[in-house]
């Protein structure tokens, strides 16, 4: 939104300072692209506009239909709509110009503190460095386990399927077979899972996933809201520090932000340290009991 005020702002700008002056005449000029009422606009400052255009802007001036909608439906437009406004003296509007100028204000603001802070939020590879070091927990993988559940609500099937099992058939065959959810098209299978993951009401569930040691252990049955669980350990991984490599870019955008935040502190401190600063303290209390007055009104 930011970069589009600040386009049109520039568009009207460059109105203003290019524009080809004043003319009655009714043929353009050889290099005159269009006239909008008394003003007009050269090839030459066309494409000034359109270079001035973002990247996705650009791209839909690649061919000539982009390019003539982009005169016809923008700049026509919105100049023939500026020149009304300027009639109806939306120009000298007093809310519209203290827009204007706060506006020109925060620019003039970030064009210091851009200057300000060039170079400030670099980080070196040895910050990035130290700071994988002392934050270790925050690159460790969580331990995961992947399983496997048979679901069912009927303690005579339930005791079929145990049957089953104790016999040795397939844990992932009898869970496509019984599962009342929908993990039964794919046998069961619930994916990896995390400690605290789970809902507090499958708290033991998650206890009981945990609890298995190595690939195809099995789980006692335990019961949720959803009915008999049996849990079957597919895989358990995580509880590893992830490799330098693959959080030193992370690491460098945070110290990045960590670095420019606490230079922006300084620099405002230094340049208020500078500046004579009066508060009328007498005033500001008696606009406080205000405040106060009218919050208690408001109660």
């Amino acid at each position: 939104m930011k970069k589009g005020i600040v386009l049109i702002f520039g568009l009207f700008l460059l109105w203003g300072a290019l524009g080809c002056g004043k003319s009655g005449k009714e043929e353009l000029g050889r290099k005159e692209m269009v006239r909008i009422n008394d003003l007009s606009i050269s090839l030459e400052e066309f494409r000034q506009m359109s270079e001035k255009q973002p990247l996705e802007g650009k791209v839909r001036l690649l061919d000539e239909k982009g390019m003539r909608d982009f005169l016809e439906n923008y700049i026509i437009t919105r100049e023939a709509l500026y020149q009304e406004a300027k009639k109806k003296g939306f120009d000298k509007n007093k809310e519209i110009l203290a827009k204007v100028e706060d506006f020109r204000r925060a620019m003039i603001i970030d064009g210091l503190i851009e200057e300000a802070l060039r170079g400030k939020s670099e980080a070196t590879e040895e910050e990035i460095q130290r700071y994988y070091r002392e934050n270790k927990s925050l690159f460790t993988e969580p331990l995961e386990v992947k399983i496997r559940h048979i679901v069912i609500n009927s303690e005579p099937v339930l005791k079929e399927v145990l049957a089953k099992l104790s016999k040795g058939e397939s844990f992932e065959k009898l869970a496509a077979a019984y599962n009342i959810d929908r993990t039964r098209e794919d046998g069961g299978n619930l994916g990896y899972i995390r400690r605290g993951q789970l809902a507090p009401s499958f708290s033991q569930f998650e206890e009981a996933a945990f609890s298995l040691v190595k690939k195809g252990d099995i789980s006692e049955v335990l019961r949720t809201p959803y009915g008999y669980h049996i849990i079957q350990m597919e895989e358990m991984r995580g509880a590893n520090l992830r490799p330098f490599e693959r959080v030193k870019e992370k690491i460098r955008l945070f110290l990045q932000a960590k670095k420019r935040q606490e230079a922006y502190l300084e620099y405002v401190k230094e340049v208020k340290s500078k500046a004579h600063i009066l508060i009328n303290e007498k005033l500001w209390a008696e606009e406080e009991k205000k405040g106060e007055k009218t919050k208690e009104e408001k109660k």
